[in-house]
This record gives C-alpha cells, sequence and structure tokens, in this order.
C-alpha cells in the first residue's frame, strides 16, 4: 500500500550513474516525477567533466569540495518542504567520496543522512557490481 504523500516526511532517491550523463539526467527527471526530496548520486560524472556543466531548473546540487572530482552528489528539490544543510565537517576529509546532510522536515525531528561512494582506496576499473 503507498502511503499517500502529504503523510510522507521525506521521499528519497539514490543511483549511481557510472559516470554517465544521460544517466543522471534520467534519474532526476524521475525524481520530478516522483515529487522526491533528495537524490543521492554517485559517479555523477566524468573524472575531466566540470561539475558546473550539470545543472536541472527543479534542483540545487550540493557537489562538495572544488577542485576535487566527485564521487557522489546530493541533490534537494526546490519545492522541497524539508530544510536540508550541508554538514561539510563531517566530509571533510573524505576527498567528495562522502557528503553528509541534515534534513529537518516539516513538523518532524532532523536526521542525518551520508551519501557515500564505496570504492575510496579501491580501483575505478575494479568495482563490485
Amino acid at each position: 500500500m503507498a502511503i499517500p504523500r502529504e503523510n510522507q516526511k521525506l521521499l528519497a532517491l539514490q543511483h549511481n550513474c557510472a559516470s554517465g550523463g544521460q544517466v543522471l539526467e534520467a534519474v532526476l527527471e524521475t525524481a520530478v516525477r516522483m515529487e522526491a526530496d533528495l537524490v543521492l548520486i554517485q559517479e555523477p560524472r566524468e573524472v575531466k567533466e566540470k561539475d558546473s556543466t550539470r545543472s536541472h531548473p527543479s534542483f540545487a546540487f550540493i557537489r562538495g569540495e572544488e577542485q576535487v572530482p566527485a564521487k557522489c552528489w546530493i541533490v534537494v528539490n526546490r519545492a522541497s518542504r524539508c530544510r536540508v544543510t550541508e554538514l561539510e565537517e563531517l566530509a571533510r576529509e573524505w576527498q567528495n567520496h562522502v557528503q553528509v546532510v541534515e534534513v529537518a522536515p516539516p513538523g518532524g525531528e532532523a536526521f542525518t543522512v551520508a551519501n557515500l561512494y564505496d570504492q575510496h582506496k579501491g580501483s575505478e576499473a575494479n568495482r563490485p557490481a
């Protein structure tokens, strides 16, 4: 049984985009249709691609530290009623492999969400399926 959207505190999607630009666009369009508050993305872009080349009118991007290749992003729906605050100090030493945010849904208690990419020390060519 589906929970009516007005009774949900938060709707989040998660996807590993495998460095594919069109995959990221498809995930964001799905998030628009589902009215997702947050999208947790791993491998959002190619290593040489600049972060600024990805945007979407419905979302604000939390991309991590500038000039460091991104391994994960948190994308926040601009229409979300949740307050989302990046907790940079918790992810500072992880070279954009970890992002942490505090989410405060309307009428609810704040909680922490972590988005992490699990290949921090592993080989990019040897990812688990």
